[in-house]
């Protein structure tokens, strides 16, 4: 399934032949997922796990809509098994499918015994009353010589037994299996699954093995050579009189509206208008004065989305197929060639139409190349056509399909069965962490903060309303961004009128205390929860009175903040704290000085924050209770949804840590960390000597902390005080990411935590730049240049397509590619053969990308003038110093 639309092929056989569950071996699918096809198909696929596997073996299943209605859950246990179960209309019974496909009988005994016992582990899992088949290219000739196998197999086989052809057996008479197609009586042409590429070797070494309990359930078993996928298998087709069930699972759609019509200018002035009047005919009634908060919220709420609707209408989701109908006629012809083969009554007539069948599987190839050509002919003119009106937004959509980027795979989640009721449960806990059993003494400000508690203006609003962001998902409310700022005069009255209210009431609407959690993977195995970390949809008119609160908050807090912590601070970035620490490591070098560094990593940390604590922390930094009043209000009752596949999981309760997705979050957090490391080095100095009278301890990105000092004694202190301090407030420093760096040090005792030992680095990726113990750069540059050869090969499509203006293929280079390269290059120390690797890359990226030949003879400087870049040496001066 590995070449361009055999998918789809696949799948027209599939409609054909009514298959309800679709078995498909060697796909060349790498990685495992489902993906839904345009057709309607589900498939569950299972390959290689490596980034960079190679596309051999992998198994999948192919699900009806009725097979995809009873799914309750899937695994994927590597390229050669996968399995399924389904619900069934007997009650308790389940159908569990695996499908499989074993090595070649010429592999060692080792990787034949590895499969089987990977079979058998799945196989102990499985109920024994529940319905078990094995399906698949087992690579198996059992022959029709049944002798000691009659418990497992008929007579019906074809051919003489091989070695697979014993192990199969073997294994089925252990699990008490029977192989279904060894029972049924059929002509020879009925029973060989394999073709030789000549067609005159025909063997039978496909075979679909069902549990003896439910060995009448098994009606039929013959192969269909008539289905056809250019494959030298044939179609091994299964009757079963067990009927799927369709499991009662409730489907919540989440609305969302064309927003782009936004950008015709009528259609603007059509929604503004329509808005101005619902809300001129709402203002008798919230004149009146006795609506409370959600109701006078719904009944905005009502205004907008009724608008919404009526002018924009609901987004309809439906991708283009880019095969052409000539395509499809010559896969029909590919079909009618092989029903000419099954119907060859003689040698010389088959071989002459094993010709006609290679001459139509020939042009059926050629011609899905012609239509994905001009496929990708056509995203790249929308592409020149996005990047000529400024479109940035959508040339980076189109980027990522021509990059082949834009598929959504969900992963099945192993642990527990029932898939939305596991990530409620995995979300749940995660956001409700025990309280502290040491809470922290926190001592209230002396002085509260001079800042403005008064209602929200009018012009903050405004400014609130400009500063949101379009093209982002809309919340509970189902109120995007877009139609808020359609008419922001109108929008700054109808929320100046209801932020009021809020802020005089302290009350906040039930429904902005709601989010649907979207679960973003995390690297390791996607099998797993715990790889996951959630986003949180809110509602975007809430966003902006926490937008106002925020901008009143920051001026006067950021002043009482650390300078250590540059995270989510105005004129300050990664590069500080990266150039700092490179700084530091080779003065240390230099001066010869030991230097200790604990990168330290929290677990969860976002979710893990005592609330309790919090507010406390607001008050001991002098916020006005007003302010905490509206913070705290909008977190309590906090509830949550979790997104997985198009559904909506039941609603829990939200009680630790801060919202992933709230503008007020960092803010928060940062509030934390900060009173956390002043605890930690308040009445030690443990850092190390920065000034001639003073010390650095750490250096901090939001949660990203490096502790620095000059010997073991002390970093064993601080990270022991930093751990006892972080506990108080609910966050667990994780052990198995934390690393220590040492650099000129005799003492060779670990740093501990929690009396375990903390694993030590010669080097570590801090902030996205490598830092290495010797100090240096040279690794960094190593792995930049690696990290932006792989982002340019994955665009290989759009440098090939003639369709694309250079000037375009070159600002995607600069956004997608370069960035990539120079990503902290103002820390880099910039010698001859530092530059020289960096420009050496990017010459031959841009000469790749307008077609140079090396006998072209095009100089560096006139080559940089056609593509209009900078010498990389003049390039990083200019990051150095803007």
């Amino acid at each position: 399934m590995f070449e361009a639309n055999k998918a789809a092929q696949i799948a027209r056989e599939r409609r054909a032949y009514n298959i309800t569950v679709l078995g498909l071996c060697e796909t060349r699918w790498t990685q495992s997922g489902q993906v839904r096809l345009n057709t309607g198909e589900m498939i569950l696929y299972s390959g290689h796990e490596e980034e960079d596997a190679h596309h051999t073996e992998g198994v999948a299943f192919m699900l009806s809509h009725e097979a995809q209605n009873a799914l309750i859950s899937w695994e994927a246990a590597g390229p050669r098994i996968i399995y399924a179960s389904f619900k069934t209309k007997k009650e308790n019974i389940k159908l569990n499918i695996i499908q499989c496909y074993a090595p070649t009988n010429d592999k060692d005994e080792e990787t034949k015994e590895d499969f089987y016992n990977k079979l058998q582990t799945l196989c102990d899992k499985l109920k024994e009353n529940d319905m078990t088949v094995f399906m698949g290219d087992f690579n198996a000739k059992i022959g029709s010589d049944n002798s000691g196998y009659k418990e497992v197999m008929g007579r019906q086989g074809l051919g003489k037994m091989n070695e697979n052809g014993e192990m199969l057996p073997d294994f089925c008479a252990f699990n008490n299996m029977i192989i279904g197609g060894s029972v049924f009586p059929h002509r020879r042409i009925h029973k060989a699954t394999w073709v030789s590429p000549d067609h005159r070797t025909e063997n039978q070494i496909d075979h679909i093995c069902i549990g003896r309990k439910f060995r009448r359930s098994m009606q039929v078993v013959r192969v269909q050579r008539g289905a056809d996928a250019a494959s030298d298998h044939h179609l091994v087709l299964a009757g079963m009189k067990m009927k799927l069930k369709k499991r009662e699972v409730k489907r919540t759609t989440r609305t969302q509206y064309n927003v782009d019509f936004l950008k015709d200018r009528l259609t603007t002035e059509t929604f503004r208008l329509t808005v101005r009047n619902k809300y001129e005919a709402l203002q008798d009634l919230l004149d009146e004065g006795n609506m409370d908060i959600d109701t006078q919220w719904q009944q905005i709420k009502e205004m907008w989305t009724s608008t919404c609707s009526e002018v924009l209408g609901k987004k309809k989701y439906q991708q283009k197929d880019w095969i052409s109908a000539d395509t499809l006629n010559k896969v029909q012809v590919r079909k009618e060639k092989k029903g000419a083969i099954n119907n060859s009554r003689t040698r010389a007539a088959k071989a002459t139409a094993q010709e006609e069948y290679t001459e139509a599987n020939r042009a059926v190839k050629n011609s899905v190349k012609t239509d994905k050509a001009n496929f990708i002919e056509g995203l790249a003119k929308e592409a020149e056509d996005a990047s000529a009106q400024g479109n940035m937004k959508q040339l980076y959509e189109i980027t990522r399909k021509l990059a082949g980027k834009h598929k959504r795979t969900d992963r099945p989640i192993k642990d527990k069965n029932g898939q939305l009721k596991r990530w409620r449960e995995h979300f749940e806990e995660l956001l409700n962490r025990p309280p502290s059993q040491n809470p922290p003494d926190i001592t209230l400000a002396e002085e509260v903060l001079q800042i403005n508690c008064e209602r929200p203006s009018k012009a903050e609003i405004e400014k609130a309303i400009h500063h949101m962001k379009r093209g982002k998902a809309s919340g509970p409310d189902k109120i995007p961004a877009e139609a808020i700022k359609a008419d922001i005069e109108t929008s700054t009255e109808i929320l100046h009128d209801l932020l009021g209210k809020i802020w005089e009431q302290e009350e906040i609407p039930t429904e902005w205390k709601e989010g649907y959690l979207v679960k973003l993977p995390k690297r390791g195995d996607m099998q797993d929860c715990n790889n996951y970390r959630g986003i949180m949809l809110l509602s975007v008119p809430g966003k902006v009175l926490n937008r106002v609160i925020l901008d009143r908050l920051k001026t006067g807090v950021d002043a009482k903040l650390r300078d250590h912590q540059a995270g989510f601070r105005k004129d300050r970035s990664c590069t500080d704290q990266i150039a700092t620490l490179r700084i530091i490591v080779e003065q240390s070098m230099e001066w010869d000085s030991s230097l200790y560094i604990n990168f330290v990593d929290y677990e969860k940390a976002f979710d893990s924050l005592d609330r309790d604590t919090l507010w406390k922390l607001l008050q001991h930094y002098g916020i006005p209770n007003k302010l905490i009043s509206l913070i705290r209000n909008s977190y309590e009752d906090m509830a949550c949804r979790v997104i997985h596949a198009g559904q909506l999981t039941d609603s829990f309760m939200v009680k630790t840590g801060v919202r992933q997705g709230c503008l007020l979050s960092p803010f928060l957090f940062l509030l934390a960390i900060d009173w956390i490391m002043k605890k930690t080095t308040q009445y030690r100095r443990n850092g190390i000597q920065w000034t001639p009278w003073s010390q650095l301890e750490d250096l901090d990105f939001a949660d990203d902390l490096a502790l620095l000092s000059h010997s073991h004694q002390q970093m064993q202190e601080k990270t022991g005080l930093l751990n006892t301090v972080s506990t108080q407030l609910g966050l667990n420093i994780n052990r198995s990411k934390t690393r220590i760096m040492k650099a000129i040090t005799k003492n060779n005792n670990p740093i501990t935590m929690n009396g375990e030992t903390l694993e030590e680095t010669d080097s570590f990726t801090y902030l996205g730049s490598t830092i290495n113990k010797h100090g240096g750069t040279a690794e960094d540059v190593k792995a930049r240049i690696q990290k932006a050869r792989v982002a340019f090969i994955m665009l290989r499509t759009i440098w090939r397509a003639k369709q694309i203006k250079t000037n375009t293929k070159l600002r995607i280079f600069n956004s997608n590619v370069k960035a990539v390269l120079l990503y902290g290059s103002e820390t880099w120390r910039s010698t001859q053969k530092t530059l020289k690797r960096i420009q050496t890359f990017i010459n031959k990226c841009l000469r790749r990308i307008l077609h140079m030949k090396w006998t072209d003879k095009i100089s560096n400087t006139t080559l940089w003038k056609m593509t209009k870049q900078l010498p990389i040496e003049n390039e990083i001066k200019k990051r150095k110093w803007r």
